[in-house]
């Protein structure tokens, strides 16, 4: 069943090969028409409005993220748009014209184009309160960071420390921390991105490039019993920021912004002090997350969007017919927002 007409023609963007050097991954990808010639059942076709670029969107094209798809294909993880069309064995009165924010990694076609054919299971419906920028950007970080949070809650812990704080997750991570009356400690590797979040709120920041960044996080944990560590960047730093921890803390690892692999953690912080390293995929938080859990977790993520307790910046605006121009002005300036392609 469809409410429109098909075959449909639509531009997508492709990417051929996988390429290590963003350079060159960024330069291979380019517009195709594609068609459409049925939905699959239990599917829905949605006319998408934007999709947004994730530094995971710039792991994937360089092959450089833990999801592969069969080449050529359409990247993007998530985005926004309408539903237009439903397969067999769903209600096209219960679907069509729904505003829906989308989240996809499975080996199939993503969300920068301009249709996605999708399975409800990866997708929620959104508040009309949430503007299309919005919930283009409403999955991957705010989703995210309310997945990570909820270690700090289990473990009623007194502060949480982010590694990699100038980032998107990291804003997240602040507005549900300060929600939660619980301390923010930031680490950065920038003395404006220190002064920036200073200024936010964050009750401490600290500079990974300093001299003595161990022995200044080892001091500023003094003050708590215990803490949960988010860390965007695993390699040397993760082990750095371990030794300095106090007992019955946890360190969630949920990127791996340094390339390289955790390492030179004291096995004695894990014998006697009880550290816990955990790992985070969104993915899998989805897949176990019971359906009231996902309601609840849009509902409030919603409600901190819309009053502005979260804010998701938006640095760069493009059609997608000016993908490579826009992807190489995102890759200079990805701290400052994210980039969304518009259809």
């Amino acid at each position: 069943m469809t409410s429109i007409t098909l075959p449909l023609t639509y531009k997508a963007i492709e990417l051929p090969a996988y390429n290590a050097n963003v350079v060159r991954a960024m330069l291979g990808l380019h517009i195709v028409e594609k068609t459409i010639t049925q939905i699959s059942d239990n599917h829905l076709l949605v006319k998408m409005q934007a999709a947004s670029c994730n530094p995971s969107d710039i792991a994937f094209i360089q092959g450089g993220y833990n999801i592969f798809k069969s080449v050529p294909c359409v990247p993007g993880f998530e985005g926004t748009g309408i539903i237009a069309a439903v397969g067999a064995g769903l209600s096209a009165d219960h679907w069509i014209g729904k505003r829906v924010s989308c989240f996809t990694q499975e080996d199939s076609d993503g969300t920068w184009a301009e249709y996605l054919i999708i399975k409800p299971g990866q997708l929620i419906q959104i508040d009309e309160a949430l503007t299309i920028d919005q919930a283009a950007c409403f999955f991957i970080n705010p989703f995210t960071a309310f997945g990570l949070f909820e270690t700090a809650i289990q473990r009623k812990a007194q502060a949480i420390v982010i590694n990699a704080a100038g980032s998107r997750v990291s804003d997240v991570l602040f507005a549900l921390a300060k929600k939660n009356h619980i301390k923010t400690i930031g680490i950065v590797r920038r003395q404006q991105t220190m002064e920036s979040l200073i200024k936010k709120g964050f009750d401490k920041v600290l500079l990974t490039s300093g001299e003595s960044f161990d022995e200044n996080l080892r001091i500023v944990m003094q003050e708590f019993d215990s803490c949960v560590v988010y860390d965007a960047v695993g390699g040397e730093q993760t082990g750095i920021i371990a030794n300095c921890l106090p007992a019955n803390s946890e360190i969630v690892v949920y990127g791996g912004l340094s390339g390289k692999p955790v390492s030179g953690i004291d096995s004695m912080q894990l014998i006697f002090k009880k550290l816990t390293v955990s790992g985070f995929n969104l993915n899998e938080w989805m897949n176990i997350a019971e359906p009231a859990k996902i309601e609840q977790t849009k509902n409030t993520l919603t409600s901190m969007i819309v009053s502005e307790e979260i804010k998701i910046p938006i640095n760069i605006h493009i059609s997608i017919d000016e993908i490579v121009k826009g992807i190489r002005s995102y890759l200079g300036a990805m701290s400052d927002g994210k980039m969304l392609i518009h259809f």
